[in-house]
């Protein structure tokens, strides 16, 4: 027994040992050494290595690399700015790599603020909004800004359909937004820059952000910076980016009836002569009912007897529209090289974009080419700069507005089914058509063969854009450097119009014949700007204090000039030179200049992460005012405070600023809008009357040739145009705009207030800003007695006070690193702005068919409205003559006047939003955006004229189908005239003298009414009852949703590319404005994103209103991206 006892002590001794020595091995630490990498298998420095749950830790180097001590079992956490935080459980490899995925929530860490200055997002006082250059790389647009729509709150965009279109910007209801690339201000358009070279977009909004521009910045600004080579990142990389876009069916399209073809009051006839050339006609003709015959322009015909055979009357054309159509292309590629070493870095450029319109022989070509490079000549001492050039060429820019060159036009407010288009390809078949001379059309009134238009009548576009920039900077120490920056921004611009021999025009212009020889004009535009910075800036930290200063000075100098010609009549048909002209060719100059001296300053004092106040100044000197109100001073103040930095607030609050600002910022005839030498003449003499000539132009719509961007121009001092003339002399004119030396910049006040909070470990984002800004009195054209010779003087006169609400949120409603993910960003804003103070003497602001008084909202839309009785009914026009015979039946008109325009609604919509949800699971990520504005109203053109031309399909259903049924049956086969069939709705008056006022009868009580009986024909109620008589009508509203864009995409994972010289790999399928939601659907209300408001400094328009526009295509493609 005591043997036994012996031997099994002795086990438990061993097993005693064993389990010690296994304890002792157990709480071993480990050497663990590792990198730490970007999702491009870039190295990344600075990252913060710690063991969970405590102070221990250390960070990654300069190659990303790092060593730590831990145990097994134990989790390290890898955690930097703008990256995901990664948590790795320690096993029994002690050589590990981690790569961390970006984090796009937090981008804003660090945000480049005005000037170029960045900043930490926790230091920023004032709301502004960051976007990464390559969220809008993949579904793109050829214009970078279109795609940046429905992605901030306050930013509005109108993305344009049209070749080479600007779209409409609009940040809190402004339209004159500063656009910034590298630092320096551009006055150009933004086709000219490459998205693919774009590494953030930040929208400052409102003066608070962007009072160190001046008043450039006066509206807020969207700074652009592009990539650069990065020292972080040594060695060479190269980038290509590829997306082809197919444009295939429409978002919008107006509704065109096919029941019945051109002519007027059931009746249509060609006629038995070659060229039918009578006025335009509408689509109030014959019925297609497979009965009918007439005379039509493929009648057969016989030339020796002059004598057209009858056809049948058939809609063969009533599918024109889509055969027309092409499929249009949109392809984008662009490649980038990047290179950097420990004292220089490289970045260079290619990227093209090609578009092939929807309609035959239009297309765009866009040529982007940039460099960047730095270089370290010491320590202390370095250069560096860039080099943009861009080159946009067009054929032929398709033309929009109501004219009879519009497709639109052909086909949609004037388009009969009568006859098929394809039929019109030979454009010169005879015997109409005569090669070079004469068109065959399918009529000689106003309308075009639209292939005739498309080969023929060319719009053609061509600029040239550089810009570009040298800096030397040096570092006295760590804290305290100084830098010299001189840029330039130019641009040559040449728009031109070929209007063959045989183009329809009309009898509009008494010198127009029908077969004349054509037209050609020329629009050519010059700019040059230069500005030259010395800055001084210093960064110091005392202890738990910190200091940011700057100051410096600008030269700002600017040039611009357009010269705009018109052969009116051509010598030679087809040969488009403005020497060519059968008489004198009108040729107009303008010429403007502008210097400005600023110099500026920004402080920041902040306490740990406490406080921090900014507060900045610049004084300007501009040319454009008159002496001793030509310099002014820009404050501005900034506070923001981090909560969650000294107080203790629930754990689910991960951050918490408050922020607050004021802005004073003075601007005056500085409008960062250029336009054609024609646009100097439109307040002169010359320019009265839509049918004088030669300035009205071509076709009664102005001679300012379709162009998508404008530029600077003052108008303070009386412009010269030259170009006119007077009994056959070259003559001088002046402008009727009296030069006022009292006046005085405008002043834009902006308060804000808002925070910016983060939620449940930064998984839920939330910002919002209130913001309040006082307007005025702003510049505007008073109206001065005839006897002075002139006709307005420009004053400080009109003072508004806009004010809104702007919130962002961001959320990830999953989030899983090996599993699925769902992200939500949301945007939301909304503003009101209302008139505080009019010009001393003048009680009201005439505008926009109204006399604007105080407490107006200047986005009001004011017209003619039906003229109702108490009960809101239409009332009708209603007598008996002397034999006994009633007519009328038509709404009655109130009497003229501003005085009798009733209020139609406001332009500016209730509310804008925007939500964008992200899907990832692994590789694969799927992202769709819906976005809209809701609430406003708009005057739809394209309604009206449709519905006047008969060619809208609500003219041939309801009750206007109905009776137009009824009365083309009383026709018998056209033989005999209409019987009048429809009745429309209200009342008449039966006996009383009506009162008005405000547009409506305000003695109601003292008429009497009865129901309206008396039928008239369709055509005479709309065109000549409803007709253009009545903007009530055809206001609509501006309401509208849009799923704008959609992609799914698909990254290679690191470990198959591991062993390739690919470092990333990305395919995806692209697709936007792919659903469309609004009450009406043949305008796409996206394009119009700005009404009336006073800050924008433009209060002109007619009804608030929509012109004809190219309906919104539906996109679909596929992107790839690759990486080297």
């Amino acid at each position: 027994m005591k043997r036994n006892l012996l031997k099994i002590s002795r086990l438990l001794i061993v097993f005693a040992a064993c389990m010690l020595t296994y304890g002792n091995l157990h709480a071993q630490n480990l050497t663990i050494r590792g990198i730490v990498l970007d999702d491009f298998n870039q190295p990344l420095p600075g990252v913060s290595v710690m063991l969970k749950g405590t102070n221990q830790g250390s960070s990654t180097g300069v190659g990303g690399r790092f060593t730590i001590s831990a145990e097994k079992g134990q989790a390290l956490i890898f955690k930097t700015i703008g990256f995901l935080t990664q948590e790795v459980v320690v096993g029994a490899e002690t050589n590990i790599s981690v790569t961390l995925k970006p984090d796009t929530k937090v981008l804003s860490e660090v945000v480049v603020t005005a000037l170029g200055v960045k900043k930490e997002f926790q230091k920023l006082g004032y709301s502004q909004s960051q976007i990464r250059g390559d969220a809008l790389t993949t579904a793109r647009d050829a214009n970078p800004l279109n795609s940046m729509a429905g992605k901030v709150a306050g930013l509005n965009i109108g993305a344009s359909s049209e070749f080479a279109g600007a779209p409409t910007v609009v940040l809190r209801g402004s339209k004159d937004i500063l656009y910034v690339v590298d630092g320096e201000p551009v006055a150009s358009d933004t086709y000219d820059f490459n998205a693919d070279d774009v590494d953030t977009y930040t929208v400052l909004k409102g003066p608070n952000a962007a009072a160190l521009y001046g008043f450039r910045g006066i509206n807020g600004a969207i700074i652009i910076t592009t990539k650069r080579g990065s020292k972080d990142k040594k060695g060479w990389q190269v980038d290509f980016n590829s997306t082809t876009e197919l444009e295939k069916g429409f978002l919008v399209l107006p509704k065109s009836q096919t029941e019945y073809g051109r002519g007027t009051n059931y009746a249509y006839t060609y006629g038995n002569v070659l060229y039918d050339n009578t006025q335009r006609l509408p689509e109030w003709g014959p019925r297609f009912d497979g009965v009918f015959q007439t005379q039509q322009y493929d009648s057969p015909y016989d030339i020796t007897t002059g004598v057209r055979q009858k056809t049948p009357w058939l809609a063969r054309g009533a599918n024109n529209f889509n055969n027309f159509v092409q499929t249009g292309v949109t392809t984008t590629n662009s490649i980038a090289v990047a290179a950097s070493g420990s004292n220089y870095d490289l970045h260079l450029s290619y990227g093209h974009t090609y578009q092939k319109g929807d309609f035959p022989n239009t297309g765009l070509n866009i040529d982007n080419f940039k460099i960047a490079a730095g270089y370290d000549i010491t320590s202390k001492l370095r250069i560096e700069g860039d080099l943009n050039l861009n080159e946009q060429y067009s054929p032929n820019i398709p033309d929009v507005d109501y004219s009879p060159q519009s497709y639109v036009y052909m086909f949609k407010v004037y388009g009969s089914a009568d006859y098929d288009v394809r039929d019109l390809k030979n454009v010169y078949q005879g015997p109409q058509g005569v090669p070079g001379l004469q068109q065959y059309a399918q009529e000689y009134g106003r309308l075009n063969n639209p292939y005739f238009v498309a080969d023929q009548w060319l719009k053609g576009r061509t600029k040239q854009t550089v810009y570009g920039s040298l800096k030397l900077s040096y570092k006295f120490n760590n804290d305290l450097a100084i830098s010299l920056r001189s840029a330039i921004n130019t641009y040559n611009e040449q728009n031109t119009e070929k209007v063959p021999a045989g183009a329809n025009l009309n009898q509009y212009l008494s010198w127009y014949t029908f077969g004349w020889y054509g037209d050609y004009r020329q629009d050519d535009r010059n700019l040059l700007e230069n500005n030259t910075d010395l800055t001084l800036t210093y960064n110091h930290k005392f202890g738990n204090w910190s200091v940011s200063a700057l100051a410096g000075s600008n030269e700002r100098s600017f040039t611009y000039n357009s010269d705009w010609g018109t052969t009116q009549v051509l010598a030679l048909p087809g040969v488009y030179n403005l020497n060519n002209s059968a008489g004198k060719p009108y040729i107009y100059n303008f010429d403007s200049k502008m210097q400005v001296y600023s110099g500026y300053y920004s402080f920041d004092l902040g306490y740990k992460n406490y406080f921090n106040v900014n507060t900045t100044g610049r004084v300007d000197n501009l040319s454009t005012l008159p002496s001793g109100a030509n310099t002014f001073f820009y404050p501005s103040v900034a506070l923001s405070s981090v909560l969650t930095d000294y107080l203790k607030l629930p754990e689910f609050v991960s951050f918490l600023k408050l922020r607050g600002s004021f802005a004073d910022v003075k601007g005056g005839l500085t409008a960062t809008t250029i336009g054609t030498a024609y646009n100097a003449l439109q307040s002169t003499a010359l320019g009265t009357g839509w049918n004088s000539k030669p300035v009205s132009g071509l076709l009664g719509y102005g001679t300012e040739l379709y162009t998508p961007y404008n530029g600077p121009t003052y108008t303070n001092a009386s412009p010269i145009a030259t170009g006119t003339f007077y009994n056959g002399t070259p003559s001088v004119t002046l402008s009727n705009t009296i030069a006022n030396p009292k006046i005085k910049p405008f002043d834009v006040q902006s308060y804000e207030a808002g925070f910016d909070a983060k939620f449940l470990g930064n998984r839920l984002g939330l910002g919002a800003t209130y913001f309040t800004t006082n307007n005025g009195p702003n510049i505007f054209q008073l109206g001065v007695a005839t006897s002075t010779g002139d006709a307005s003087q420009l004053v400080n006169g009109v003072t508004t006070r806009k004010k809104g609400i702007e919130i962002e949120l961001m959320g990830s409603v999953l989030k899983n690193p090996d599993g699925l993910n769902w992200d939500i960003n949301a945007n939301y804003s909304t503003y009101k702005e209302r008139i505080t103070a009019i010009y001393p003497g003048q009680g009201t602001l005439q505008q926009n068919n109204h006399n604007y008084v105080v407490g107006d909202r200047p986005d009001a839309i004011y017209g003619t409205k039906f003229v109702r009785d108490g009960s809101g009914n239409i009332i009708n026009s209603y007598s008996v003559d002397g034999t006994g015979k009633i007519t009328g039946g038509t709404p009655i008109s109130s009497p003229g006047g501003l005085s009798n325009q009733g209020l139609l609604g406001y332009a500016n919509p209730d509310f804008s939003f925007g939500i964008t949800n992200t899907f990832s699971y692994k590789g694969f990520s799927l992202s769709f955006q819906f976005d809209g504005r809701i609430g406003g109203k708009i005057y739809d053109r394209t309604y009206y004229q449709s519905m006047n031309g008969g060619t809208a399909l609500e003219t041939a259903t309801g009750a206007f189908g109905a009776a137009r049924l009824a009365e083309w049956n009383s026709t018998n086969e056209g033989t005999v005239g209409a019987t009048p069939a429809f009745v429309g709705p209200g009342v008449h008056i039966v006996s009383g003298t009506p009162v008005y006022a405000g547009g409506q009868i305000t003695n109601l009580k003292d008429l009497t009414f009865a129901p309206n009986t008396i039928p008239v024909t369709v055509q005479s109620y709309v065109s000549s009852g409803i007709g253009g008589n009545f903007d009530e009508y055809y206001m609509i509203s501006r309401s509208y949703a849009k799923l704008r864009e959609a992609t799914l995409s698909y990254s290679l994972p690191a470990t198959m590319l591991k062993g390739t010289f690919i470092r990333r790999a990305s395919f995806g399928i692209v697709g936007r404005n792919l659903l469309y939601f609004a009450a009406r659907k043949d305008i796409d209300l996206d394009q119009f994103a700005s009404g009336y408001n006073a800050s924008d400094r433009s209060l002109v328009g007619t009804n608030g209103g929509s012109d004809l526009e190219s309906p919104t295509a539906r996109r679909y493609g596929f992107n790839i991206h690759l990486t080297f």
